[in-house]
């Protein structure tokens, strides 16, 4: 080999020990045009894959040491976000840094004396010669001319104030633990989370991926893989340990009751819905879902474990909630013509997989093969004898307040928003046991 091709060789050696090391990312910084982040740190490789909280990001220039990356920061809320560089699957390819984005907060500002930014349902909101007309009066009036906007904001309401009052909750457990031991809450955390920090399965990475949708802007599942498991590791599973040791600071120190009362609906029987369980059970859960969407599918499919755990305390109903097209009005149509023979589930069931944009032709083969009589099917299926059904269906819904699915209530009161690392079991496990422990305490109380 001649002296030139030695050192060629020796170089792209070296290259790739250097590219082989542990990938460690030291600074992400922005660029003054707001419209770049530069990421320094070692072992990049030569075509890294970077994303912000888990969202693909555009590689401007990449070298071993050295990258930069499209992130429209004038665009993104001021706040903490996880940076992650991977060049490969295994740890060693991976690293991540917490970037902050934008100024602190504000001040608030202040609302001046005397001034009440809600006033009490029983106060006078006009006075209108000898006639006072109440808060009450308004509210009164407000849900029976526009219930679903009525409902939609009772409930943003009952969510923030609820979120708020659990950090402040969390906030005052932990200052308490830590002044009862001597410890500041900061150092009471950095003993107590890494005990109860239990790593997340394999099944929560694919479940994370899914729940992403169009954010993962057309990655695929290997390419994401690195981010979400850093996700999980990094944000996910020290949230769940905090969040166990502050329910054990509940239960063992100090006693918590939560007295705020969330918004609920009458949600309306009708011969359209598909329902599973005793129409006495304590706890009703009605979903609202489209064939067509894979969220809906992903949740659906742990339909039969939730109602194998809950038994007769639990009645289970789907409702059409079809928004992605004229194939999710199809496949909902589809649906209630099996509901017709009193076949609903199982071609319920068999449409969920896999789920995505089905024609005529493959809904009708999915009747078949669900034991349907075909030409019943196809003749309900034909002349659109479900439509109306479908659309009465869609206007329930509104009434509501629900736009989009899947949405699911619990007793009439809206589910938060799954977290997208929760399995879907065990999301409708926390909420079924939450009301069920609501109900015992009612009961419980004096009366």
């Amino acid at each position: 080999m001649s002296r030139a091709g030695s050192l060629a060789f020796t170089a792209v050696l070296s290259l790739g020990l250097a590219q082989g090391g542990q990938l460690v990312v030291t600074s992400a910084v922005p660029d003054p045009d707001g419209q770049t982040v530069t990421i320094t740190g070692t072992h990049f490789g030569t075509s890294p894959f970077v994303t912000l909280d888990l969202v693909p990001l555009t590689l401007r220039s990449a070298t071993n040491t050295e990258i930069a990356v499209a992130v429209p920061i004038s665009m993104i809320p001021p706040g903490t976000y996880l940076l992650t560089v991977s060049r490969g699957p295994s740890p060693a390819e991976t690293g991540s840094f917490q970037l902050t984005l934008g100024p602190a907060k504000p001040k608030p500002p202040q609302l001046e004396k005397g001034t009440a930014a809600l006033r009490a349902a029983g106060e006078p909101a006009v006075q209108v010669g000898d006639r006072t007309i109440t808060v009450t009066d308004v509210d009164r009036e407000w849900q029976r001319t526009d219930p679903a906007g009525y409902i939609a904001l009772s409930r943003q309401m009952y969510e923030m104030r609820r979120r708020i009052a659990d950090a402040m909750v969390a906030e005052e457990l932990l200052a308490k633990e830590a002044a009862s031991r001597g410890l500041t809450t900061e150092a009471l955390l950095k003993e107590e989370i890494p005990k109860r920090v239990i790593a997340t399965p394999d099944a929560a990475v694919r479940s994370l991926y899914e729940g992403l949708g169009d954010r993962a802007r057309g990655a695929t599942f290997e390419q994401l893989r690195p981010a979400l498991r850093a996700w999980l590791q990094q944000i996910t599973e020290p949230e769940l340990a905090k969040m166990t040791y502050i329910e054990e600071l509940m239960k063992l120190s100090t006693r918590v009751e939560n007295l705020l009362v969330a918004p609920r609906v009458a949600v309306e029987r009708t011969a359209q819905d598909a329902a599973l369980g005793p129409p006495t059970a304590p706890v009703e859960l009605v979903a609202f879902g489209d064939f067509q969407n894979i969220e809906y599918a992903r949740f659906a499919r742990a339909f039969g474990r939730v109602r194998e755990t809950f038994g007769d305390r639990l009645r289970l109903v789907v409702k059409n909630l079809p928004t992605l097209g004229p194939s999710s009005v199809a496949a909902a149509e589809a649906a209630q013509c099996a509901l017709a023979q009193n076949r609903f589930w199982a071609y319920h069931d068999a449409l969920l997989v896999p789920p995505g944009a089905a024609s005529a032709t493959q809904l009708k083969r999915v009747a078949v093969n669900v034991g349907l009589d075909a030409a019943a099917f196809d003749a309900c299926v034909d002349r659109g004898a479900m439509r109306r059904v479908v659309q009465q269906a869609l206007d329930e819904a509104s009434r509501y307040g629900l736009k989009t699915g899947p949405s699911f209530l619990i007793n009439g009161r809206l589910a938060p928003a799954p977290p997208p690392f929760l399995p879907s079991f065990d999301f409708f496990k926390r909420l079924i046991e939450e009301e069920l422990g609501l109900q015992a305490k009612a009961a419980s109380r004096p009366k």
